[in-house]
C-alpha cells in the first residue's frame, strides 16, 4: 500500500497496512547533514543583514527589486528551483506519509535590512539560525482601520507566489513517495490578529466587532478563490489549514466570539472544500477544546492535541474518534528532555490506545523542531516502525 491510499483510508476511519506518519516540519539540520541529506552550510547571513544596514541606499534597491519579484510570481518563473522535492528529501527518509506544503503567499514588501512585511500585516525579521533562515513573527503593520483599508485591496488571489511553486512540487513527487497536499499555514484567526498585533487586535474585538468581522470576511473571500483554483486546477485529494487558536490554557478569544465571528467563515470554506470531495486537515496547538464541536463540524482531521496543553488524546480519541481523524501527539518536551526509554513507551501507548480502529495518524505533537536531539527523535520513529503494522500489537 502506497503512501496517498493509507491516508486517505485512515481519514475514511478503515485501517490500513499500518498508522501513516504525519509531519508538517522537521528542523534537523544536523540529522540531515549526518545522513548526508544536505551540506554544512558556512555562510552567516547575519553578516550580510548587517552590511545592508549600514548601506542604506544599496539596501533600499535590493529589497526593492525583491518586493517586485515577490508580488508579480510571473517574473519568478525562470528562477524557481527545478529540484522543488530537496525541501521533502529527509521527510522521505524518515518515513514520512503526508506532510503540507504551504501555497499562501499573498503579497509581501521588505524592511531593509531583514523584515518582512506580508500582505495581510504581519512583520517577520529573517534570522540565520544552524544554517537555515527563520522567521519570527515580531509585530502588527496595521495601526489604524485606515492602514487596512489601504492594503486590503492589493490582496489578490491570482497565481500567487505560492500556487507556482506547488505547480513546480507537483511536477516531481510521487504522491506513492510521500503524500503532499496544499494548504494555508496561516489561518483566519492568525492573518487576523497578526496584521494588527494582539493589542489593537484585542481593542478592535471589544469597540469595533463589527470591523473584526469585515476584516474576517475580507480573508475568506481571498482562502475561497485561493482553495477553489488549486483544487480545480490540481485535483487534490487533501488541503491543509493551519490556525493556532489556543494557547495552553484555553482559547485565545472567548469561545463566543469565534463561534461568532470566525467559525462561520470556516463553516464556508469548509463547505467549499468539501462540496468538490475534498478531506481537510487542520492544525492548531493549545487546548481548543471549548471550540471543539464547532472544528469537528468544518474538519475531517485535526492535529496535535498539545500534552502541555493539557489534552488526553485517548479521551479525545474515545469521545469523538468516530467523528475526527486523530494525528499526533508525541510532546516536544518529552522529545527535548526525556529519556529514550520515555520516549519509547510514550510512542508504543499511543500507537495501542489510538491505533485500532483507524482515523489515526502518528505524528509530533507539534512539529520536530531543531531543539530535538536528533537521537531523541529517531528512537521515536524506531519504536514507531516496530510497532505501526495492523492489526495493533503493542507487547
Amino acid at each position: 500500500m502506497n503512501c496517498r491510499e493509507r491516508v486517505l483510508l485512515t481519514l475514511d476511519h478503515i485501517e490500513p497496512d499500518r498508522i501513516p506518519y504525519y509531519e508538517h516540519a522537521i528542523q534537523q539540520p544536523k540529522l540531515a547533514i549526518k545522513l548526508r541529506i544536505q551540506k554544512e552550510s558556512k555562510l552567516d547571513l547575519n553578516i550580510i543583514f548587517n552590511l545592508l544596514r549600514n548601506r542604506t541606499k544599496l539596501s533600499k534597491t535590493i529589497f526593492r527589486l525583491l518586493t517586485t519579484f515577490g508580488n508579480n510570481p510571473k517574473l519568478l518563473k525562470p528562477f524557481v528551483n527545478n529540484n522543488p522535492l530537496e525541501k521533502f528529501k529527509l521527510f522521505m527518509k524518515m518515513g514520512v506519509d503526508l506532510s503540507a506544503f504551504n501555497v499562501l503567499h499573498n503579497g509581501f514588501h521588505f524592511i531593509p535590512p531583514n523584515r518582512l512585511v506580508s500582505g495581510f500585516g504581519q512583520i517577520y525579521e529573517f534570522k540565520f539560525d544552524h544554517g537555515a533562515i527563520n522567521a519570527y513573527y515580531t509585530g502588527g503593520f496595521f495601526k489604524t482601520k485606515e492602514d487596512y483599508y489601504k492594503s486590503v485591496s492589493k490582496l489578490n488571489s491570482s497565481e500567487p507566489l505560492g500556487h507556482l511553486l506547488y505547480k513546480n512540487l507537483i511536477k516531481k513527487v510521487d504522491f506513492k513517495k510521500i503524500f503532499i497536499m496544499p494548504g494555508f499555514f496561516t489561518g483566519l484567526f492568525d492573518s487576523t490578529w497578526q496584521g494588527f498585533g494582539i493589542e489593537k487586535f484585542s481593542r478592535f474585538l471589544v469597540k469595533d466587532p463589527t470591523f473584526i468581522k469585515k476584516v474576517v470576511h475580507d480573508r475568506e473571500l481571498l482562502f475561497s478563490e485561493v482553495i477553489k483554483s488549486m483544487i480545480d486546477e490540481f485535483q487534490c485529494d487533501l488541503f491543509f489549514i493551519g490556525d493556532d487558536l489556543a494557547y495552553n490554557s484555553g482559547p485565545f478569544i472567548s469561545p463566543r466570539d469565534f463561534n461568532n465571528i470566525f467559525l462561520p467563515s470556516y463553516k464556508r470554506i469548509s463547505k467549499i472544500i468539501h462540496k468538490r470531495g475534498v478531506k481537510i486537515v487542520f492544525h492548531s496547538d493549545g487546548d481548543i477544546r471549548p471550540i471543539l464541536d464547532g472544528l469537528i463540524n468544518c474538519f475531517d482531521a485535526i492535529h496535535p492535541w498539545q500534552v502541555s496543553a493539557n489534552i488526553d488524546i485517548f479521551q479525545i480519541k474515545e469521545k469523538y474518534g468516530d467523528k475526527i481523524c486523530i494525528l499526533g501527539n508525541v510532546p516536544i518536551e518529552l522529545l527535548v528532555h526525556k529519556t529514550k526509554n520515555e520516549i519509547s513507551n510514550y510512542v508504543k501507548e499511543l500507537i495501542k490506545g489510538c491505533g485500532p480502529g483507524g482515523g489515526y495518524m502518528m505524528s509530533s505533537g507539534n512539529s520536530i523542531v531543531r531543539e530535538v536531539p536528533w537521537q531523541n527523535y529517531l528512537t521515536m520513529l524506531n519504536t514507531y516502525r516496530k510497532y505501526r503494522d495492523y492489526p495493533i500489537n503493542v507487547n
